[in-house]
């Protein structure tokens, strides 16, 4: 399954008990990252059944985790905001990719709740990540513009206003930081 390749290898045995316990799911084409020098490839959307989905997050340890991250690219905007609310109370790097994605999506409540975590959420593993991926931290930010753009321009005439653009300000400052 696609989705075994969006986690570190660490984490193979754990994914692989997992994944059964999901079911099946179509992804879309992933997007690619590196964490930690480890090539990664995240699906961009899931479509868990959501019941199936819902029960693994409560598993114990890290198969929860992994669940909620899958949760975070399910193609239900109200499961993903669901999954990202409960991995905000995590703080493992690996879920980082996770959450730094979701910055660039259109669901603005998702964007106000990851804005609201940022800085103190895992700060260290985000700029550690948010420096290992310039490039997708790029595109991620022409994608808060374009959705700002075409949906929420009449509610935040100014861009600087958005909540999107607040949430990539985070993240722009937190790349800056000097690693310890």
């Amino acid at each position: 399954m696609l989705e075994a390749g969006a986690f570190p290898a660490a984490l193979a045995g754990t994914v692989a008990q997992l994944l059964p316990a999901l079911g099946s799911s179509q992804a879309h084409p992933p997007f690619a990252v590196c964490q930690d020098g480890e090539a990664l490839l995240i699906p961009m959307r899931t479509y868990y059944d959501r019941q199936r989905l819902l029960a693994c997050t409560q598993l114990p340890g890290d198969a929860g985790v992994i669940a909620l991250c899958l949760g975070t690219r399910h193609h239900d905007g109200h499961l993903r905001e669901a999954c990202l609310k409960q991995l905000l109370l995590q703080e493992r790097a690996w879920t980082v990719p996770f959450v730094v994605h979701l910055c660039g999506e259109y669901v603005l409540e998702i964007v106000e709740r990851i804005g609201a975590a940022l800085p103190a959420w895992n700060a260290q593993a985000l700029a550690c990540y948010l420096r290992e991926n310039p490039a997708y931290v790029d595109t991620l930010e022409r994608r808060a513009v374009s959705y700002w753009n075409c949906y929420y321009r009449h509610q935040y005439p100014v861009w600087d206003g958005y909540p999107g653009r607040r949430a990539m300000a985070a993240l722009r400052a937190l790349q800056r930081l000097t690693p310890r």
